[in-house]
């Protein structure tokens, strides 16, 4: 590799994700044809490959860069809540020390949506922020998607079915087959729930996004409107002052 073309790939990748949303897709490129000039064909190819990161994604990709202590305190916790349900699972966990950590885990996530609403203002509505923690959460309890988000290059939003870590839980050994099975059909009513209740929050969601295009209309066109009525005042005011003087 010619180290004047790409010193250093790592620290080039941190900076693609850094970059704002629009930014991305030509630095990518950009990057690739570097890296072609270097004589690094596959690696090049490799980066043009790179998929743009969803809003969602790109908004918790700046949260790993500012807040990281906030990200490592969400990821801590939630590994703390899985290791309690397990134990929880396999009765060596009383009932209060999974509230605790499931506690934990639901004011760290409350952290870093506070710092989001603070760094994305607008953005930051409602829908937006309970995708981003959907994908906050599965990232937390999904080992590669931990790596991404702590090193700030998640490309997809995630959702986390069921409750917290408990999807992620491995059966316990020497449980019995009738609580093994109780377990598994429970996540599967819960991942069921999530899945219908997730297509009624996109199409309310997407009820709610047609509404507000449908008053941005609106708005637009009162505004002219009223533009033009206050240009019909300002001549008619000109034509009355004119027959004044005239009489």
């Amino acid at each position: 590799m010619s180290l004047a073309a790409v010193p250093n790939l790592e620290s080039e990748l941190d900076g693609l994700y850094a970059l704002p949303l629009e930014q991305f897709t030509k630095a990518r490129n950009d990057l690739a044809a570097r890296l072609r000039k270097a004589h690094q064909d596959d690696v090049a190819a490799a980066v043009h490959a790179l998929k743009k990161p969803s809003t969602v994604a790109w908004a918790a990709n700046r949260l790993a860069r500012e807040q990281p202590k906030q990200v490592d305190t969400l990821l801590q916790a939630a590994e703390r809540l899985r290791a309690a349900q397990q134990r929880s699972l396999g009765g060596k966990a009383s009932a209060d020390e999974v509230n605790e950590a499931s506690a934990a885990e639901r004011e760290a996530l409350r952290a870093l949506l506070s710092s989001a609403r603070a760094a994305l203002g607008a953005r930051a509505t409602p829908p937006f922020l309970e995708r981003l923690s959907q994908t906050l959460r599965a990232a937390a309890i999904d080992n590669s998607s931990r790596t991404l988000l702590q090193r700030g290059r998640l490309t997809e939003e995630l959702k986390a079915a069921g409750f917290g870590p408990l999807e992620a839980v491995a059966p316990s050994r020497g449980r019995s087959d009738e609580v093994a099975h109780a377990a598994r059909e429970r996540v599967t009513t819960l991942r069921a729930e999530a899945r219908q209740l997730d297509a009624e929050a996109r199409e309310a969601e997407q009820a709610a996004s047609d509404a507000a295009q449908a008053a941005q209309i609106l708005a637009e066109e009162s505004a002219d409107k009223r533009r033009d009525a206050d240009r019909a005042a300002a001549e008619l005011t000109d034509a009355e002052h004119d027959l004044n003087t005239r009489r």
